[in-house]
């Protein structure tokens, strides 16, 4: 292990081309479509469509505070997501831990993004995604003590 680097080799998977419909949320839809051919850890390549809403968090260093945290956004209207990727992972109990990143814009151009959250992003009219099935390795996000946060660990399988 080269120091400051995690890493495990994973093996060449399918890829899973599809469209998520409207009213699903998108990391359910995502988690949805491993489900449906059987992926259990994956590479969210690709994704982008629209949202009726967004629910997502962002890494803010408040006023008179030297470390940064994750501060929750919401908004409530129609948004363009304009791009995602992430991991499809477990939790150490096995659930789903799906981590996804993204940028979203509004009908005046302003950009936002970061972390999005499960179950607070429903898909307004489409959201068109690619996903790489990794396989021979377990992506686990658990606590980190080093970071105090809850990070990915990628083992081989």
């Amino acid at each position: 292990m080269t120091i400051g680097v995690e890493s495990a080799v994973s093996a060449e998977g399918r890829i899973v081309v599809g469209r998520l419909h409207p009213g699903i949320n998108l990391i359910e839809g995502l988690e949805a479509a491993c489900d449906e051919h059987g992926i259990e850890f994956a590479a969210i390549v690709a994704c982008y469509g629209s949202l009726a809403g967004a629910g997502f968090s962002y890494l803010q260093i408040p006023p008179g505070e030297s470390h940064p945290r994750l501060v929750g956004e919401t908004v409530d209207k129609r948004l363009e997501f304009m791009g995602g990727q992430g991991l499809v992972c477990r939790a150490p109990d096995g659930s789903r831990a799906t981590h996804l990143h993204g940028m979203v814009s509004d009908e005046s151009g302003t950009v936002r993004g970061g972390h999005f959250d499960y179950g607070r992003n429903p898909v307004f009219n489409n959201m068109d995604f690619v996903l790489r099935e990794l396989r021979g390795v377990r992506l686990i996000r658990e606590h980190d003590p080093v970071t105090n946060t809850i990070e990915m660990r990628a083992a081989a399988d």
